[in-house]
């Protein structure tokens, strides 16, 4: 595995508590972005807060989004504004026998920046795909790539990640010595992103179904949704 350096830890990225649960890790950080189908991008407009979510993707150092040429998600993203983006991933429920120590498992990512335009159409060409093959490994090279009018017609820009950091709590529930008299179960549920049979378009259904994500294909549970 390459070896990446960490992020550097900055005022607003120092975690001021639960700094145990920090991350600067770059192959950690990574990974959550790399599994994580929805990010939050927050700016701000016209003097009030905004946070919009869309579908991230990395390629090197860079998180990509797109959205349509000319919207604000775009406008904002291309180095106008100041940007927080972030991205959770869900992985259990955390139940403890003292009703505020109830918690969630997670892992999580928060990247500060300002973002820049991918405008070159081959270059825009090329992060598209890499989308597609985000969400489907290799299927880039199957489909019919963009016309010139939809890459007009698509914004992509991306954000340098430098600056931010993970958070990742994995711990048993907490608890006292108050706590033990109170004979309720305790203990953590694992959640899982559960993908459901393809279902092929009507053109499709003689098709073999798309390859999944390899993180989707690497689960024992999610094994039934092989081909």
């Amino acid at each position: 595995m390459e070896d990446l350096p960490s992020l550097v830890s900055t005022p607003r990225t120092k975690l001021k508590r639960r700094a145990d649960r920090g991350c600067l890790d770059r192959a950690t950080i990574n990974a959550i972005i790399d599994e994580a189908l929805v990010c939050h991008i927050g700016f701000v407009d016209d003097g009030a807060p905004v946070v919009l979510p869309t579908c991230p993707w990395r390629m090197g150092d860079w998180l990509y989004v797109h959205g349509a040429a000319g919207s604000s998600l775009v406008e904002k993203m291309s180095g106008k504004s100041p940007l927080c983006i972030s991205l959770a991933l869900l992985d259990g429920l955390v139940f403890a026998r003292s009703a505020l120590r109830h918690s969630l498992h997670y892992r999580s990512v928060v990247l500060f920046g300002r973002g820049e335009a991918v405008d070159e159409p081959t270059e825009k060409s090329t992060a598209l795909l890499s989308l597609i093959d985000k969400l489907s490994p290799g299927r880039s090279s199957m489909v019919r790539p963009p016309s010139e009018g939809e890459l007009a017609a698509t914004g992509v820009a991306r954000m340098r990640i430098e600056e931010g950091g993970a958070k990742i709590a994995a711990s048993p529930p907490g608890e006292t010595t108050i706590d033990q008299p109170w004979q309720v179960w305790s203990g953590s549920v694992p959640l899982v992103l559960n993908a459901g049979p393809p279902v092929p378009s009507r053109n499709s259904a003689a098709l073999g179904a798309t390859p999944l994500p390899s993180w989707l294909e690497s689960s024992p549970i999610r094994q039934t949704f092989k081909r």
